[in-house]
């Protein structure tokens, strides 16, 4: 698998195209690119990652898709994350492995926000606000520590 970077292209899940519509309409995402980001970032998150065939509309070009100054970080983290045993999975040559993987992710993460929505009963909107403040209340994160506790493994020989 390989392809040209200028060719890669990222594809959205026909079964969530009215959920990506409304998070368009009414979450006040700007783009779909938007939306699959929030979405694989999301899916990364609960683990959700769910292949798909079926896809709606044109697929986006990896330079709209990268376009974001971080959107490139996420999309590579998130292979690199999954791929653990392959550093070349980061190689120019894989980037449409490295999409395939944020497909999926971002699958997921449609998956589980239209289950939110349907459990929750809210608007997709709602859900998104909510998913944003359980993110950022997380303590699970990195935590502060000591110079001696960062280097305390380290010989100086």
């Amino acid at each position: 698998m390989s392809a040209v970077p200028g060719e890669v292209r990222a594809r959205r899940p026909q079964q969530h195209e009215v959920l990506m519509q409304e998070l368009q309409s009414e979450g006040k995402f700007p783009t779909y690119r938007d939306i699959l980001l929030f979405a694989a970032a999301v899916g990364f998150r609960q683990q959700r990652r769910v292949p798909f065939t079926a896809a709606s509309g044109d697929p986006i070009r990896s330079d709209v898709l990268m376009a974001p100054g971080f959107s490139d970080t996420l999309i590579n983290m998130i292979a690199a994350n999954v791929v653990t045993d392959d550093p070349e999975i980061m190689d120019d040559t894989r980037m449409d492995e490295r999409f395939k993987i944020f497909e999926e992710y971002a699958n997921g993460g449609l998956e589980y926000i239209q289950e939110q929505v349907n459990v929750r009963h809210q608007p997709a909107a709602l859900v998104v606000v909510d998913l944003v403040t359980e993110a950022f209340a997380d303590d699970s994160g990195a935590k502060p520590v000591s110079v001696d506790e960062l280097l305390g493994g380290v010989t100086w020989g």
